[in-house]
């Protein structure tokens, strides 16, 4: 397994579809049509839009205090409150990951916005967030596909702003980051640059689980997938 790998990503090399995007904007709404048409720019210019870069690097000096629901690694403690501390407390190794789809669809999704065209920057803000998941996924399963040898399986992925995992966690999360992650940067309020990127753990060991649906563990009231399950 590799203790570093970071990746340049083409925007073709996603598994993202239509299909994926319209019910996450509403299904067939009143703008569907709008909408569609603004996918078809975005699925067509996407390798001129998207700058997809993302990693992780693999840390193997842990500690887990119960007590206090706290994980460290090496020697930066972080607290992950009690959903992240229990679902990553059987792992031997955390991967600290980061992805970014690039500075150009959210200055896009802003230019529109200021421009009145409120939809159009929505659907373009949306679509960002899912590239960048998009992409995530692919970087997690090369991970999986590198544990593969040794027997280990992963975890989900958790990040800061999620299940009671404060954003201002995110400097204790960059600290560890090799100089090649560079390709994000955070300010001092916690905010990555660019603005469509993510970040956080994922759990490695002989012991640890992968959940398919994970929503009813976490208190996000703003996730769109959740949102979406509630809807079906």
């Amino acid at each position: 397994m590799k203790t570093i790998a970071v990746k340049e990503i083409s925007f073709e090399e996603l598994t993202l579809t239509r299909e994926d995007v319209i019910p996450l904007l509403g299904g067939e709404s009143d703008y569907a049509f709008l909408m569609h048409e603004y996918l078809d720019t975005l699925f067509e210019l996407g390798k001129q839009i998207f700058q997809i870069k993302g990693g992780y690097q693999v840390f193997d000096k842990l500690a887990f205090n119960q007590e206090r629901q706290e994980i460290t690694i090496g020697d930066i403690t972080f607290d992950v409150k009690k959903v992240v501390f229990n679902m990553l407390r059987r792992s031997s190794k955390i991967a600290v990951f980061v992805c970014t789809a690039g500075d150009q669809i959210h200055e896009l999704s802003r230019q529109y916005m200021a421009e009145g065209d409120m939809l159009k920057g929505y659907v373009y803000d949306l679509f960002g967030s899912l590239v960048v998941e998009s992409a995530m996924d692919l970087v997690q399963n090369s991970l999986k596909s590198d544990l593969n040898s040794e027997g280990l399986t992963l975890t989900n992925r958790y990040s800061p702003g999620y299940c009671g995992w404060t954003v201002d966690q995110q400097k204790n999360l960059f600290a560890l980051f090799h100089p090649e992650f560079d390709f994000v940067k955070l300010s001092d309020s916690c905010l990555m640059q660019p603005i469509k990127s993510v970040s956080g753990f994922i759990g490695i060991g002989h012991d640890v689980k992968y959940n398919d649906y994970t929503c009813h563990i976490c208190d996000s009231s703003n996730c769109l997938y959740k949102n979406l399950k509630k809807q079906g």
